[in-house]
């Protein structure tokens, strides 16, 4: 597992941080056929029922191999061919509709806890060194690599990098008046979160922007995508299509935080007793009689799930004075997972699941049973402890926030002009 990017590069402020694009946008008329559901909210198998019910799901141009059936595998070049079929199967279909000029576009997601509107654009790959665009988790190296692969072979990209700006007054301003006084493109979604998009008129094209460039752009969902979109241009620097990637900016007071659960593989094999009695001498164990009751209600504390017994823990005091240091992420990974479990969760894979809290603490128990893991529940963090993080050039570890809801996958297509884009024009 490493970090996105490089620590240092050169301060260097040629591209704008946020342009428009010539995008696409999926045809109202095929929008619940090709729009798909956020791909951390699924599990493998779920995955597979989607894509094998519906051909058209954008779903079935981001397969990774955990989607295939079960014993079935594929190198990365025969995932990536059968995205860039689908892609093109999709393509024929004329599900999606070229804008047909450099646009700005707004995404509002409107849902129980509030409504969130970003602005899609483009923002300077080369910004994630030059420290207009800032990161705060670590990555894995196989998960980034088939996504590098994924951009340069299929063609094109359709989930835009979430990201978080400082909310401002001129942004706000901007984002009501054009949403009040323009209709919406195009309406999806449910009861539960409503998804709206509207294209920018050319006309305000100019204010967007400056209400936007000079900020520091912060990534919230997307880090695998991020690095795919960095490790694609230092392969191919002369390619101008990869000089800049789709991202979504939503302002940070907007957004909405949960937390992802941790189901933890202990890695010396010992029986529940034995293993609790390990937690206890590190962590205040006490043993509750519900989930409802170890769910932590406040920092420093996480529910344990262990053998079908439920408890609440009191995290150990933070190793270290950095902001990174004081997260409930950071603090369990240092003092529980790696000393009591034996588990390295920035270089062994497998032995860490990651659950968004969304999907609730019975979920998390039933992986548990199956598995034979530990589980633990995790209290959120706020927006302004990850850009603060961000801010010091800080890591966390990986999964440490689960942004909901979020961007769908298959309403944007950013073309590249190759692979299965070959026969376009890149925008």
């Amino acid at each position: 597992m490493t970090s996105t990017l490089p620590a240092e590069a050169p301060k260097t402020h040629d591209e704008p941080l946020v342009a428009p694009f010539a995008g696409w946008l999926v045809h109202p008329d095929w929008a619940e056929r090709v729009v798909s559901r956020a791909y951390d909210n699924l599990s493998p198998e779920q995955r597979r029922t989607l894509v094998a019910a519906n051909p058209y799901s954008y779903m079935n141009v981001t397969r990774s191999s955990e989607d295939l059936l079960e014993g079935a595998s594929a190198s990365r070049d025969c995932l990536v061919a059968e995205g860039a079929a689908a892609l093109s199967r999709l393509l024929s279909a004329n599900a999606f509709t070229p804008t047909g000029r450099p646009a700005f576009y707004l995404y509002r997601l409107a849902h129980k806890q509030g409504v969130q509107t970003g602005v899609v654009c483009t923002v300077p790959v080369r910004g994630f060194a030059d420290g207009r665009i800032r990161i705060h988790e670590n990555v894995h190296d196989d998960r980034a690599d088939l996504l590098t692969d994924h951009l340069t072979g299929v063609g094109a990209t359709s989930s835009p990098v979430a990201m978080a700006v400082r909310a401002s007054e001129a942004l706000n301003r901007e984002l009501h008046e054009i949403t009040a006084t323009v209709p919406a493109d195009l309406e999806f979604g449910s009861t539960a979160v409503r998804h709206q998009i509207w294209t920018v008129p050319a006309g305000r094209t100019d204010s967007l922007a400056a209400a936007l460039s000079g900020d520091v752009l912060y990534v919230t969902d997307g880090h695998h995508r991020s690095a795919a979109a960095v490790r694609a241009l230092a392969a191919e620097p002369g390619d101008p299509a990869l000089a800049r990637t789709m991202a979504v900016v939503f302002p940070d007071d907007q957004l909405c935080v949960q937390a992802f659960h941790r189901l933890v593989v202990d890695q010396h094999e010992r029986n529940a007793e034995d293993c609790l009695a390990a937690l206890a001498d590190a962590a205040q164990v006490t043993a509750v009689l519900s989930p409802v009751q170890a769910r932590p209600q406040k920092r420093g504390f996480a529910g344990l799930y262990l053998e079908r017994s439920w408890h609440q823990m009191e995290l150990p005091p933070a190793v270290g004075s950095g902001a990174v240091h004081s997260l409930d992420v950071e603090r369990l990974r240092r003092s529980i997972l790696g000393p009591v479990l034996g588990v390295d969760e920035l270089g062994q894979p497998g032995t860490v699941e990651y659950l968004p809290a969304s999907l609730g603490c019975d979920e998390l128990a039933g992986r548990c049973d199956a598995q034979n893991r530990v589980g633990f529940a995790l209290f959120p963090m706020a927006v302004r402890e990850l850009m603060a993080v961000a801010d010091e050039n800080r890591l966390m570890p990986p999964k440490s926030s689960f942004f909901a809801p979020k961007p769908r996958s298959g309403v944007f297509l950013r073309i590249l002009g190759r692979g299965a884009t070959s026969h376009l024009p890149a925008s």
